[in-house]
C-alpha cells in the first residue's frame, strides 16, 4: 500500500470512491484543501483525506473515506494517524472533523467532542462547515504535536 499526496490526474478516481461512499462533494472546490490517497498493488485509490486549511495553525479533515471492500477497519485507524501526520507536518496545531457518528472510535485516537458553542468562528465560518453540519453535526478537535 502507497499513501502519497494526490495528484490532478487523480480526480475521477477520487470522485468515484467519494460517491461510492455517499460523500456528494466536489474534490476541488474554493475551498483549498490537499488530498492524501491510499493506493494498492493494483494502482487502485482505496482511501482518501482531504485537508483543509483554515487560517495558518487550523485545518478541517474532510472526506476519509476507506473503500472496506478493499481494506479492512484496521487500515483505517492508520489511515487516519497518517493523515493527521500529514496535518502535523504542515505546521497545523489544531484538527478538526465532523461526523454524524463514530464519536467513541475518535475519542479513543485523541479526539473530543466540542459542544456548539465551542466550535470556533473560523471552523463554522468553513465552507465545509455550513455545507455538512447538518448532515454530520458533531465537531471534533484533536491536539497535534507540531515539531519545529
Amino acid at each position: 500500500m502507497i499513501v502519497r499526496k494526490a495528484l490532478e490526474e487523480d480526480t475521477l478516481q477520487l470522485q468515484r470512491l467519494l460517491s461510492k461512499a455517499g460523500v456528494i462533494e466536489q474534490v476541488y472546490d474554493e475551498e483549498p484543501t490537499e488530498f492524501i490517497v491510499a493506493e494498492n498493488e493494483n494502482a487502485e485509490l482505496v482511501a482518501t483525506a482531504g485537508l483543509a486549511g483554515i487560517g495558518k495553525k487550523d485545518v478541517i479533515l474532510r472526506s476519509l473515506v476507506i473503500d472496506s471492500e478493499k481494506v479492512g477497519a484496521v487500515f483505517l485507524l492508520e489511515f487516519l494517524e497518517t493523515a493527521t501526520a500529514f496535518a502535523e507536518k504542515r505546521g497545523y496545531k489544531s484538527l478538526y472533523l465532523l461526523t454524524s457518528g463514530q464519536q467513541a472510535f475518535l475519542e479513543q485516537v485523541g479526539f473530543s467532542l466540542l459542544q456548539s458553542d465551542e466550535v470556533p468562528k473560523r471552523v463554522r465560518e468553513s465552507n465545509h462547515y455550513k455545507q455538512n453540519v447538518k448532515r454530520s453535526p458533531k465537531v471534533m478537535h484533536t491536539r497535534l504535536a507540531v515539531n519545529k
